[in-house]
């Protein structure tokens, strides 16, 4: 990590007319920094690593199960995650308590530009939280940069060469008359604000401390530079090639892996090369021999001190997971887990050891069934339907070993319970649990909610330790910035940090008593709806302003993550003025003059109207009376055409009516006639005997 020319602070520099023992300085320099560093700390953070990449535990059998769980990693990645997500979503993570909310806005989008636009702010956040979670702590340095001027060319007029106000480095005229000449001149850039993540192996930290800015006597930053980068700085370098050379210790050993990437406990480059520790330390020291110890930045190789500054902060600000109290060192979600994975580690490979022994288990071979081909037939890699010859009539019998691996893994299950219980990272809460499926979905979000009180904690630990950050920067881009154009709520807005109010707070969004966003979310969709409730149940109280609606609605869209605002709704400050309301009492004149007009057009109409509805009515009255004469007309017309019809149709059906009782009354009688003369014929045949009836028949007898 090459960091040139960095300035954190700036100050009065200790020059050689007010200098002092400056070997006395160098000892207690070199004194504090051997009394910072701390074996035993390291060998610690550089066991989590080991746990972290999964690497033996060293005591491992050959011919026996080596495999090692990944608990460590496991939590630590989750982790990781979670709290990124919510540092990175876009949600408001710190806010900063200014009397103007608008400029609080231009504060909050200047200083994220700068962290995550200004330089990759996301890998800075990934590395400084995982440091912490695996390493106990981690450590990000605040820094402000002078960037070297730009040459700038261009042809200017005669008059425009006068009036330019820069030094120019050269010029020359384009004419014989001298009208346009071709010039260069340096541009200054405005400085840049960086912030570093330093590894744990490159701090070090007093360690009697207990805050870095309160009562830290000696926080120091070991890089690693090569003598040019030091030359390049402005320092002399003369006699610093065998000075201080740079080393590895174990924690940087497990971080990058030994040798095997070219890296060595020293450094085999000579000349301008090499490389040495060159030490950036901030300690509290009485240089002027006043009494009182200032705080003082260091440049040192060893024992010779490059440069020395009075300043008013240290740059460096510490994340830890686990605090303890007093204590700027402390726990961290590794330690919580690396004796479970160690023990988890060993059922494992029992329980791996048992499963082989059973599916493959050892021979018993008496001596007497030893045959010259026995041995290696049993060696041999095992083939289904395989032979193994033996002598005598006992064959090899394998040594059947009872499977009891269920038990090793059910003691990892308890303890991948103890895993859970101990950091708060479930599989209820990864999504992982096939169990939950037959739970409540009240059941499950309470359990979830439990789980997530330890990801809260460690958040809201390292919402506090990224405020620090941002007071700092805060502090740094209004004492170095200039004017700068940032995008707040969809609009550039230029802003100039050296103008910004001093003394300034912070207020921390995440973690622990601040509710997730989909709460916060649920809690204003709720506001929301009373709000709505309350306006249209007509009562006459105005509880609601158009900024208060407007500020629910600007929370529902940033816990969305819907994007800009502006894209969205209006602020009612940016509405245009409503027009200027008139007297009252002119416009009750008004209505009444409007009222008073009103009735005198509605009397009018009215009598108008009736005038019309009379005359209506007797037109209408005089076409009923006409179309009542006409009707009685055509009645009685049709009435006469009708009896004359039914007069004619009477004559005719009286006609057909007597021409058929004639034709009836001759038929009849022609009938009659016929009849008797039969009756006739038949008598006169009975008379003479030849009739069918007897002349004389006996009494009641018909058979004769």
């Amino acid at each position: 990590m090459t960091v040139p020319d960095v300035e954190l602070m700036t100050g009065a520099t200790v020059d050689s007319e007010t200098s002092v023992d400056m070997s006395g300085l160098a000892t207690f320099l070199r004194d504090e920094e051997d009394k910072s560093y701390d074996s035993d700390l390291s060998a610690e953070r550089a066991n989590a690593l080991d746990f972290y990449n999964g690497e033996p535990f060293g005591d491992e059998e050959e011919g026996r199960s080596q495999v090692v769980t990944r608990d460590v990693a496991e939590v630590i990645d989750y982790a990781t995650v979670s709290i990124l997500r919510t540092m990175v979503s876009g949600d408001t993570v710190v806010e900063f308590c200014l009397p103007d909310k608008n400029l609080a806005k231009v504060v909050e989008a200047a200083l994220n530009h700068e962290f995550f636009q200004g330089q990759d702010g996301y890998r800075v956040l990934h590395d400084w939280i995982k440091a912490g979670l695996l390493e106990k702590t981690g450590m990000v340095k605040v820094c402000v940069e002078e960037r070297p001027p730009v040459r700038r060319e261009a042809v200017l007029s005669a008059d425009e060469l006068a009036a330019a106000n820069v030094e120019f480095i050269a010029s020359a005229p384009m004419d014989e008359a001298g009208e346009q000449w071709s010039v260069a001149w340096l541009e200054p850039q405005p400085p840049i604000f960086r912030d570093y993540f330093t590894p744990n192996e490159e701090v070090l930290i007093a360690q009697d401390a207990r805050d870095l800015d309160d009562d830290c006597l000696y926080v120091a930053f070991r890089m690693p530079r090569t003598i040019s980068q030091i030359a390049e700085m402005g320092y002399g370098t003369d006699g610093l090639e065998s000075d201080y050379p740079y080393d590895q210790d174990g924690l940087a050993t497990a971080r990058n892996g030994s040798v095997q990437n070219g890296w060595n406990d020293g450094d085999y480059r000579t000349g301008a090369n090499r490389r040495v520790w060159l030490l950036e330390e901030y300690a509290r020291y009485d240089l002027d021999g006043d009494g009182v110890a200032e705080l003082l930045k260091v440049h040192r190789v060893g024992g010779r001190i490059l440069d020395v500054e009075v300043i008013d902060e240290q740059p460096g600000v510490v994340f830890c997971p686990f605090p303890m109290p007093g204590r700027i060192v402390g726990q961290s979600l590794a330690d919580k887990v690396m004796d479970i994975q160690r023990t988890r580690s060993v059922l494992m490979r029992q329980g791996l050891d048992n499963l082989y022994q059973a599916n493959k288990p050892r021979w018993a071979v008496a001596e007497g069934a030893l045959g010259d081909t026995t041995i290696d037939d049993l060696l041999a890699s095992p083939i289904a339907g395989g032979i193994i010859r033996h002598a005598g009539a006992t064959p090899p019998q394998p040594i059947k070993l009872p499977d009891v691996s269920g038990s090793s893994f059910q003691m990892m299950e308890v303890l991948a319970g103890e895993r859970e219980s101990r950091t708060g990272i479930t599989r209820m809460n990864q999504g992982l649990d096939a169990d939950a499926l037959n739970k409540t979905a009240t059941g499950t979000a309470m359990m979830q909610a439990a789980g997530q009180q330890i990801e809260d904690y460690m958040a809201r630990n390292f919402a506090e330790a990224f405020a620090r950050l941002m007071l700092k920067k805060y502090r740094l881009m209004r004492q170095f910035g200039g004017p700068m154009e940032v995008m707040v709520d969809g609009e550039l807005v230029r802003t100039d940090p050296r103008q910004w109010p001093d003394g300034v707070n912070v207020r921390v969004r995440v973690g622990l008593g601040t509710g997730r966003k989909d709460q916060r979310l649920q809690a204003r969709l709720t506001l929301l709806q009373l709000t709505q409730a309350v306006e249209s149940s007509g009562a006459d109280m105005q509880l609601f302003t158009p900024e208060n609606i407007y500020n629910q609605l600007v929370g529902v869209i940033e816990d969305s993550s819907l994007g800009e605002v502006s894209q969205y709704i209006t602020d009612p400050k940016n509405m245009p003025p409503e027009p200027e309301k008139p007297n009252p009492e002119m416009l009750k004149m008004q209505a009444d003059a409007q009222i008073e007009a009103a009735r005198v057009e509605n009397d009018a109409k009215k009598a108008q109207g009736e005038q019309m509805l009379k005359a209506q009515q007797m037109q209408i009255d005089a076409q009923m009376k006409q179309q009542s004469l006409e009707y009685d007309l055509q009645a009685k017309r049709e009435k006469a055409a009708l009896d004359e019809q039914l007069q004619r149709e009477r004559a005719t059906f009286e006609a057909q009516l007597a021409l058929r009782t004639q034709e009836f009354e001759e038929q009849m009688a022609l009938r009659r006639m016929a009849f008797e003369q039969e009756v006739a014929a038949k008598k006169a045949a009975s008379d003479e005997g030849d009739g069918d009836l007897p002349k004389k028949r006996p009494g009641g007898r018909l058979d004769v």
